[in-house]
């Protein structure tokens, strides 16, 4: 979506058109959930953090807050709202379902289709046995395409400690996805 048609469907919303808003927080809404769907584990939490970050987003229209550009703002957005509630919910039991997850993919084939999204489930349920700090900056980095620097600043943490999480989770990854490997040998990895 261009910046002009934004600014439009901005001022539309403003002037309370709803469908203006829906025009605007649909297309953001996949990429958002699958971003705190990492960080949360749970199904739930993650629909919670999007909750919010639409909330905020709506508030922001209404309250005349200027965004140049509005997907890496929702991006920053929703992981800090994913944040919130992970730590509101420090305690809670996660459970891992990734049935319902939809990876889209251009293959050329039905086989290489399913081929492909057995390996994101695989990656995917790899990814929730991470630490919740690596599980952060993974999602962060990989899945909101945030740079190290922004992550940085968004944890308040250092940008060498955001490397070193992103290191160690790359290398606990690889190890996960060998080991899946070796236990069935139709995985091949990218």
């Amino acid at each position: 979506m261009d910046l002009e048609t934004e600014r439009q469907l901005w001022d539309e919303v403003r002037r309370g058109n709803k469908e203006a808003f829906q025009s605007l927080a649909n297309p953001l809404i996949p990429r958002a959930y699958r971003s705190a769907y990492m960080i949360l584990r749970s199904k739930q939490l993650a629909e919670e953090a999007v909750q919010n970050a639409l909330i905020e987003l709506y508030s922001a229209i209404i309250n005349g807050k200027e965004v140049i550009h509005l997907r890496a703002w929702f991006g920053h957005l929703i992981a800090l709202r994913a944040l919130d509630v992970a730590r509101k919910e420090r305690g809670y039991k996660y459970m891992v379902d990734i049935n319902g997850l939809e990876f889209q993919d251009g293959s050329a084939s039905p086989l290489d289709s399913v081929l492909k999204k057995e390996q994101s489930e695989r990656l995917i349920e790899s990814i929730m046995g991470l630490e919740l700090n690596q599980r952060i900056v993974v999602g962060l980095y990989y899945f909101q395409d945030m740079k190290i620097e922004e992550i940085a600043e968004l944890l308040d943490i250092k940008s060498g400690t955001v490397k070193s999480r992103l290191y160690h989770a790359r290398v606990k990854l690889g190890g996960m996805l060998r080991r899946l490997q070796t236990s069935t040998k139709e995985i091949t990895i990218i």
